[in-house]
């Protein structure tokens, strides 16, 4: 509610999920077509459970790879709802794709169109009056008393690595550093930067470990997450991740737990335990991630550079 005293205002923008990992074109264009085939993610995530006006939000998103231009193409939508603020997103990703020594660099662009509204019959002030069922008066002429919406036009940016045993990125988001206006209010959507890493290393001969580490920063605020995933026989995973870096950023264990329900479809969940102050008043977060993969080739063009199946190995 500080943010709507002033002229402009800026923030955290985007949603925040925990099974990043499983979808990484959402905050890299440059990943679009690295699952080498039609890849359909879908993710519904509701945060804080428990807590009134809780984060929650759902996306979905399709890439593939275009081989005979030796590039990828997606297509995304989400819906982030934070209390009375509801963020809507779609976006359309391109990139180029190089092979080098049996990896891939990989350059991407995405433009998204995000339309925010606002819901001023939620809001509540102190020196409102809400006496009477719909009748509203917040005493303060910034705040709606019904709905608001703004709509803006974002670029993203990014590049990324892929290889057998390892592969990461890094991306901007807010390139163009949009302005959602309101009424008596510029909402500025600014820049936020994202790295991320992952290795993979065979264990035993069923086994596969994959560590991996991805931070979040807008210059000023940065958000670290780090841990890992074993995966037995391509099938089963279960994994253990650490949000925050200090005592000051410390948010939330992340307990992670998926499998595969066809050669083509696999399904993941994942459970935050808060470690912050919030512990007390809310009961963690929970994701859900379903993951469709074609496995086919679409179009003409080189068979995919890298096959990354430890069966295929004698």
């Amino acid at each position: 509610m500080l943010l709507l005293l002033c002229g402009t205002a800026g923030a955290q923008q985007f949603a925040q999920y925990s099974l990043y990992w499983l979808d990484p074109v959402q905050f890299n264009p440059a990943y679009a077509g690295l699952d080498n085939s039609l890849s359909v993610t879908g993710t519904y995530r509701t945060q804080w459970a428990g807590l009134d006006g809780q984060p929650s939000g759902q996306r979905i998103s399709a890439h593939l790879p275009v081989y005979f231009l030796s590039s990828g193409f997606g297509v995304e939508a989400e819906r982030d709802d934070i209390g009375a603020r509801q963020l809507n997103r779609f976006g359309v990703t391109w990139n180029y794709q190089l092979v080098r020594a049996n990896a891939v660099w990989s350059v991407g662009l995405s433009g998204r169109y995000l339309q925010m509204s606002l819901n001023g019959a939620q809001l509540r002030t102190p020196e409102g009056d809400y006496s009477e069922p719909g009748f509203i008066i917040h005493n303060d002429d910034l705040l709606p008393t019904g709905n608001e919406g703004a709509g803006t036009f974002t670029v993203t940016a990014g590049v990324y690595y892929q290889a057998e045993r390892i592969e990461g990125g890094l991306s901007v988001r807010n390139l163009s550093e949009g302005v959602l206006s309101f009424p008596g209010l510029d909402y500025q959507l600014g820049r936020q930067y994202h790295g991320y890493l992952r290795a993979r290393f065979d264990l035993l001969r069923a086994w596969e470990v994959s560590p991996m580490v991805f931070a979040v920063s807008d210059g000023t605020q940065h958000q670290l997450s780090f841990g890992g995933i074993a995966r037995y026989n391509e099938n089963v995973f279960a994994g253990l991740a650490y949000r925050g870096y200090n005592n000051q950023t410390s948010d939330a264990i992340v307990l992670m737990a998926g499998l595969n329900l066809s050669d083509k479809i696999s399904l993941a969940y994942a459970y935050d335990l808060t470690v912050s102050e919030l512990r007390s008043v809310q009961d963690g977060s929970h994701e859900i991630t379903l993951n469709y993969n074609l496995r086919q080739r679409i179009g003409a063009g080189v068979p995919p550079p890298i096959i990354f199946n430890p069966r295929t190995k004698q």
